[in-house]
């Protein structure tokens, strides 16, 4: 009899808890009650310390790592300030302003025509005119002054050192202004973004398995060197000692290959070809595959 009546009192118990944890509402849904969601559940964080230290743990985990998200934002945010209102960086693609005079010269501002002054980050600067890219390098100082001066170096295209100041910003538009230090005089230059003006493909053009590679020039003695590749969509790249670069499409046949690219409109050049063994001789240079040359010379 005892056994029983411990058993009822352990039943009678669970049922009491449990009328304490939930209540029944008319429409038979059952939900928590409120005493428990505070009361009864400091209770059980007391008897069961695990517990406790589970949350405070979570809590101490998630604390850092929510700030260091916060400070990502803030950093990002203030980059993203400085480089729309306040970047007076060199570094972007720039053309010649336009002008009054320029303008009633009957100068146009088709996009394919214009003469695109670039510096990227890694000191690089290139003058660009259509499809055709010639590149070399820069510098910046800045004297005890204040005064900032670039130093420029694209072989065939700009060469010297020039006083800049930058303005404006990413709403307004940023303006260079490049000074001589030599001869004084000024060229305003606008933020632009760079367009490589399309050129139609040949028509009928079918790739040549042979002919399709990059072929490579080198001449130890003079010290210069040049690339062409052809591609299998009719497109090329030739490029000449690291310092000049034309783009374009190309057709061909048994014995010349013919260019077409842009550079103050389109332009198209023939080139005399023919095949010697494994290399390619193109208007009397002898080319050898890239691949080759590359093995040759390990």
């Amino acid at each position: 009899m005892s056994e029983k009546n411990d058993f009822l009192g352990s039943e009678l118990k669970n049922e009491e808890k449990l009328g304490a944890l939930t209540d029944t509402e008319n429409n038979g849904d059952t939900v928590l009650n409120d005493t428990y969601t505070t009361e009864n559940f400091q209770d059980e964080m007391a008897l069961n310390p695990d517990l406790e230290q589970s949350y405070a743990k979570k809590s101490f985990v998630q604390a850092p790592v929510i700030i260091s998200l916060v400070i990502v934002l803030l950093i990002a945010l203030g980059f993203l300030v400085f480089k729309v209102f306040f970047d007076t960086s060199i570094v972007g693609d720039w053309t010649v302003k336009s002008t009054a005079t320029a303008d009633e010269a009957g100068s146009s501002d088709d996009d394919s025509i214009k003469s695109y002054y670039c510096f990227e980050n890694n000191g690089v600067a290139s003058v660009c005119l259509g499809s055709m890219r010639m590149v070399g390098t820069y510098s910046l100082d800045t004297s005890e002054e204040g005064t900032r001066t670039v130093t420029v170096s694209v072989p065939s295209a700009l060469e010297g050192t020039f006083e800049y100041d930058v303005t404006g910003n990413a709403f307004t538009g940023r303006t260079l202004v490049l000074t001589d230090t030599y001869y004084g005089q000024s060229v305003e230059l606008a933020s632009d973004k760079r367009i490589i003006p399309e050129v139609e493909p040949f028509d009928d053009f079918k790739p040549n398995e042979k002919l399709c590679d990059k072929w490579v020039f080198n001449d130890a003695y003079y010290g210069t060197s040049a690339e062409y590749e052809f591609n299998d969509d009719g497109t090329f790249l030739f490029s000449e000692a690291d310092s000049f670069y034309l783009e374009g499409v190309y057709t061909y046949t048994d014995d010349s290959i013919t260019l077409k690219y842009y550079s103050t409109d389109v332009a198209t050049t023939e080139l005399s070809y023919e095949f010697v063994d494994s290399t390619i001789v193109i208007n009397g240079l002898q080319y050898t595959k890239a691949s080759q040359a590359t093995a040759d010379q390990s």
